[in-house]
């Protein structure tokens, strides 16, 4: 349920803010980046905070000579821990609102990345992100996060005042990390106001939407395009890598600190955006909007599973539902971009079903789980009714270069690692060449292979997700 849904809220001009998924984080991390080029008069002042925060943990770790065991590093450890901001509903989780936050393990590896910048000659910060190119522990999630934590009484007072224009019910909670004391140099807890989720009973957090983004506007991967250009043009014998890890492009930005400080700086005349909700072109916020309004008009009757063929008829049901919703009620165009011409991520789709199946399974007593570990890695999903009736399904683009391994390894691996039986695979057809020939076949038989060879019960769903042509207009696509 989207946070407008859950308090009627009808927006107006003034309400900028993101409105949020409350059930599952949005893959989506505000960027520290567009605050610091923020014009509000609101946030005056809010990038600035975020720099502060980090140079007193740098003075702290420069006055302790990059000794752990002194009073002055400890506290800079301190000062890097925060609790998990599960109020923004932002985010990798998906099966919840759950981040995995910043404990003393993370704070001491930012401590130790503060070390390395100190000896490289960073003594002091004007994009915190710079971190995140020298370290590799340090994604857009963990700048999103910290940039979340620091701000947090920010974002509190914003919060209160939409609240209060739009006379949204509140309730009075404890809040850690809501006010720092600037004497004792620390966080404190504080008594708030602010709208409960009634997913998880916590508060919620609101974000401007300007400020998120897929990936922070100064991130490791465009800082190596910009290194590797300039090597290029400066050397004509210079190497091109390609594709490399994030440790090759730590390495690199090590051995070249100044480069890293004068391409953040360059950056800063550039105009950065935020996310594009209206295209939505990750497809992480506009499928519950889609997926309901199809389950609104495909209502669905399902006999209570009480045995396991009629929690396998359950789930086959769903399945169809879903793929008459992408085949035939126009769901495919939620696949794609740019006018039907560049796919969107595979978690669009599984998102998408998400949406469907959940609707379904809720009014008819089946759990589903989002991304379920299961030891070797995450399923996709997994089906429950009770502890003996249990399934799990992967979606997959039927020309990912990982399609068959999973449909011969990775599924009957998870339904190993859960001592489950049942698992179904979701073919979906993105394009007419290469695999996707004689596709529908060439799944069946790598299924009942594994099928065979796994012990395991495997049903496949073949999905055509291509961009279809209107039946009135030859050639047209609808």
């Amino acid at each position: 349920m989207y946070f407008s849904e859950c308090f009627s809220v009808n927006s107006t001009d003034e309400d900028d803010w993101f409105d949020p998924i409350l059930g599952t984080d949005t893959k989506l991390f505000v960027d520290p980046f567009l605050i610091f080029q923020e014009p509000d008069s609101f946030w005056a002042g809010a990038h600035q905070q975020l720099i502060e925060h980090f140079n007193i943990c740098f003075k702290l770790i420069a006055e302790g000579n990059r000794d752990p065991r002194t009073i002055a590093y400890q506290k800079a450890v301190a000062l890097l821990q925060f609790p998990e901001p599960r109020e923004f509903c932002l985010g990798y989780t998906e099966q919840g609102t759950g981040g995995a936050g910043a404990g003393i393990g993370y704070a001491r590896m930012i401590a130790v990345a503060m070390e390395g910048a100190i000896m490289r000659g960073l003594v002091h910060l004007r994009h915190f992100e710079e971190l995140g190119v020298l370290n590799e522990g340090i994604g857009p999630d963990r700048i999103s996060d910290l940039t979340c934590n620091i701000l947090r009484p920010r974002f509190i007072k914003y919060t209160q005042v939409i609240a209060g224009r739009h006379r949204l019910p509140i309730e009075r909670v404890r809040m850690g990390g809501a006010d720092f004391d600037p004497h004792r140099i620390a966080w404190r807890s504080a008594e708030v106001e602010l709208p409960i989720n009634p997913s998880t009973r916590r508060p919620v957090l609101l974000v401007p939407r300007r400020f998120l983004r897929e990936l922070p506007v100064l991130n490791a991967d465009d800082w190596w395009e910009n290194y590797e250009a300039e090597q290029l043009r400066n050397d004509m014998n210079y190497e091109v890598m390609g594709r490399v890890r994030k440790s090759d492009i730590v390495a690199a930005a090590r051995r070249q600190p100044e480069s890293v400080r004068a391409w953040s700086a360059a950056r800063e005349a550039s105009t950065a955006v935020g996310y594009d909700f209206a295209r939505d072109p990750k497809g992480v916020w506009g499928w519950l909007g889609a997926a309901r309004a199809f389950v609104s008009g495909e209502p669905l009757v399902i006999v209570p599973p009480d045995d396991d063929a009629r929690f396998i008829e359950a789930i086959e049901l769903v399945i169809r539902k879903f793929g008459l919703f992408i085949e035939q009620q126009g769901g495919w165009r939620l696949l794609w971009n740019d006018g039907n011409t560049k796919e969107k991520p595979e978690d669009a789709a599984q998102l998408l079903f998400k949406g469907i199946a959940q609707s379904y399974c809720e009014a008819n007593n089946i759990v589903l789980d989002r991304e379920v570990n299961l030891g070797r890695g995450p399923v996709d999903f997994k089906f429950s009714n009770g502890y003996q009736r249990r399934a799990l399904l992967e979606i997959k683009k039927l020309h990912n270069g990982k399609f068959w391994h999973g449909l011969s390894q990775q599924l009957p691996s998870y339904l190993g690692s859960d001592d489950c039986k049942l698992g179904w695979f979701i073919a979906i057809k993105y394009r007419d060449g290469g695999v996707s020939k004689d596709w529908e076949k060439r799944v069946s038989n790598v299924v009942a292979t594994a099928a065979l060879v796994h012990g395991c019960r495997l049903i496949t769903a073949n999905v055509d997700g291509r961009p279809k042509r209107s039946a009135s207009r030859s050639g047209v696509q609808e």
